[in-house]
């Protein structure tokens, strides 16, 4: 079972014992297993190894059919809020398969507590395996702040930053958010220098905006991480952070109007405020993708290799920062590890999406590209429309 599911359903263990007595039968039976297969077998994070000898535990456990959210697609972006790039995150959303994201335990979990309320978990619960979190279901609609960029609920005396738009941030992910002009032109010059490497380097001038919800709501009526603005869309000017400040745990925003040169291939990129320097990064690389190949004259693609070659590069730049990240995501430092884990969390919503163009779009973009290469791939594109196969 892989270790970056979100959601598992509780054992159900029965009620013949008591609390402690089912925490030591659970136990003896680890220590039993690991003795006889002299393999590691982690009870604590719901995986194993399929064995006869397993079976038994095997039983008690269900692995979620939950899959990432399909996301809605559109000429200027993908429609996203972060928090909600994988179904788990969002409990209005169903599965391709018809369930529901919450499921209900069948029977009362008599050690499972709540992190966020502490309270023992007797019904419907979530856990993120990911980042070790076991919450229950009403700390989603209760008003508990979720962080907006990673989704870990507020623990404890944790402070959550609320940005302007209302969404919150964790202090984790504000250590690098990019909040304001200043923190995204050392990140622009760093995405640049990516192309760069990859023989593509963009020599063409493209204004790029970071704006917040509310201005990207009023564009595309609706929540999106980032869009690229192209010479036909309708836009004049747009309402840009220029700079931000932080008053305690809330942040304001000073905005100035930026016009938009008309007649332009690409006329600008935007970038919703806040995020994670990995987020932003990755979604700077897709949206410049976009833009390069609009440049230099893709056109007519299928939405599934538009966007599936711009997820390559978003995956690719991922990669990129563990080569070349900074000092800050490197050392034995809780943030550095946290940083890093976040990446890990990132490429992996990227590699396991289930919509056709952002998810079979990627594995196929990514496989041609594997085999064939970058520079191969794209000039196949040009000549054929289409990918190599």
């Amino acid at each position: 079972m892989s270790a970056n599911r979100f959601m598992l359903e509780g054992p159900s263990y029965q009620d013949q014992f008591s609390e402690d007595e089912d925490e030591d039968v659970v136990r003896a039976i680890e220590l039993s297993l690991q003795e006889s297969k002299g393999k590691d077998i982690y009870i604590g994070n719901l995986e194993f190894h399929q064995n006869d000898e397993v079976e038994i535990l095997a039983q008690v456990l269900e692995e979620s059919t939950l899959s990432y959210a399909e996301l809605s697609t559109s000429t200027e972006g993908s429609e996203l809020k972060w928090w909600k790039l994988f179904k788990e995150f969002n409990p209005s959303v169903h599965t391709s398969k018809g369930t529901s994201w919450w499921r209900k335990s069948r029977k009362r979990c008599n050690t499972l507590v709540c992190d966020v309320c502490e309270e023992q978990i007797s019904s419907e619960w979530l856990r993120c395996a990911y980042w070790g979190q076991t919450v229950c279901k009403k700390h989603i609609s209760d008003g508990t702040p979720c962080c907006c960029a990673c989704s870990r609920f507020k623990i404890g005396d944790v402070k959550y930053i609320t940005l302007s738009d209302g969404r919150q941030l964790c202090p984790d992910c504000r250590y690098t958010a990019v909040m304001d002009p200043e923190d995204c032109k050392p990140l622009l010059d760093e995405v640049h220098r990516f192309f760069k490497g990859l023989n593509m380097k963009i020599r063409y001038y493209i204004p790029i905006l970071l704006v917040d919800q509310e201005e990207i709501i009023r564009i595309h009526k609706k929540s999106i991480l980032g869009s690229t603005i192209y010479e036909k869309f309708e836009l004049d000017a747009v309402n840009y952070v220029s700079k931000s400040i932080q008053r305690g745990e809330n942040v304001e925003v000073v905005k100035e109007v930026e016009q938009l040169p008309p007649g332009r291939k690409v006329r600008a990129v935007l970038l919703l405020y806040g995020f994670p320097k990995l987020a932003i990064g990755s979604t700077l690389a897709h949206e410049l993708m976009h833009a390069w190949m609009r440049v230099q004259g893709y056109r007519g693609l299928a939405l599934n290799i538009a966007e599936g070659l711009s997820q390559v590069m978003a995956h690719k730049w991922l990669e990129w920062q563990s080569f070349t990240g900074n000092d800050y995501m490197k050392g034995t430092s809780e943030k550095a590890q946290f940083l890093r884990n976040l990446k890990e969390f990132m490429k992996d919503g990227i590699e396991r999406r289930y919509s056709e163009a952002y998810g079979h779009g990627f594995r196929e973009a990514k496989w041609a590209v594997e085999r064939y290469g970058l520079i191969y791939t794209l000039e196949h594109i040009a000549r054929k429309g289409k990918l190599p196969e």
